[in-house]
């Protein structure tokens, strides 16, 4: 092990730190992994301590990544706030997240990293007995059932962070949560796609949206770009079928459109 830094402590949220780090090089020369996850924050590290000369030789290895700033992607509420068994917490994000599985992505054209998330809060009263405990189906320890906060309260953010110390440059608010790969482009144009069908084109720069269509399900998949006879096109795998989630779809797909 060359270093390591636990960006959640404490956890009693189920956030895990479940997405694909980014690692880049900023315009100022500095070597990062940028990290977004469950937690509903931005999480930036120096890496540069990995990739120079004395890369791997220091004694302590929690030393060589240096957390650098860690900014909120979504709602954050009681993060901190101990579980109760006489009352109910509300907090945000809930164990769906903050960011799930895709992460952040980092455009060298405008030195920013971009970020997809949920913004849908939860709720939990534990168990006051917990010494029987159930052998079959999903056990959390909460008394109260109705654990998720109404469904058409969930939202989604895309947010872009200046890559050099994590400030917020701009945000845009979806109708649903935002699972899907967040894709900045060299032409200067940030695709995304939300839990309500809709996919996105946004100004790289501004967070301005260009261009909306609606795909006919969910989507919490990849988007990419490319190029193919000539012609750039952009590939979605949608269709988002777990139903812990609003608006799971039927069948999964891939749609291609052409630029």
């Amino acid at each position: 092990m060359l270093g390591y830094n636990q960006l959640v402590k404490r956890d009693m949220h189920d956030w895990d730190v479940d997405s694909p780090p980014i690692l880049a090089t900023t315009h100022a020369g500095r070597a990062i992994v940028a990290s977004a996850n469950k937690d509903g924050l931005l999480s930036i590290v120096d890496r540069s301590r990995l990739t120079g000369s004395g890369a791997g030789s220091a004694g302590d290895v929690a030393s060589t990544l240096t957390l650098l700033s860690q900014t909120p992607t979504t709602t954050r509420m009681n993060a901190d706030v101990v579980l109760s068994r006489d009352t109910t917490t509300t907090f945000c994000p809930g164990i769906q997240g903050g960011s799930e599985w895709n992460g952040a992505a980092y455009s060298p054209q405008t030195n920013s990293l971009y970020v997809g998330a949920v913004d849908w809060c939860m709720r939990v009263r534990l168990k006051r007995d917990t010494t029987t405990l159930p052998t079959t189906g999903t056990w959390l320890g909460n008394e109260n059932t109705d654990t998720q906060t109404p469904v058409a309260n969930a939202r989604g953010w895309v947010t872009a962070f200046d890559a050099e110390n994590g400030n917020v440059r701009w945000k845009f608010q979806a109708p649903r949560p935002i699972l899907a790969g967040i894709t900045p482009t060299a032409g200067g144009v940030v695709f995304a796609a939300d839990m309500g069908g809709e996919l996105y084109a946004l100004d790289a720069a501004s967070g301005q949206q260009l261009w909306q269509t609606n795909t006919g399900q969910s989507t919490g998949g990849g988007i990419i770009t490319y190029n193919a006879g000539g012609r750039q096109l952009l590939g979605i795998a949608s269709g988002m079928k777990s139903s812990v989630w609003p608006g799971a779809a039927q069948q999964s797909r891939v749609i291609i459109y052409g630029l």
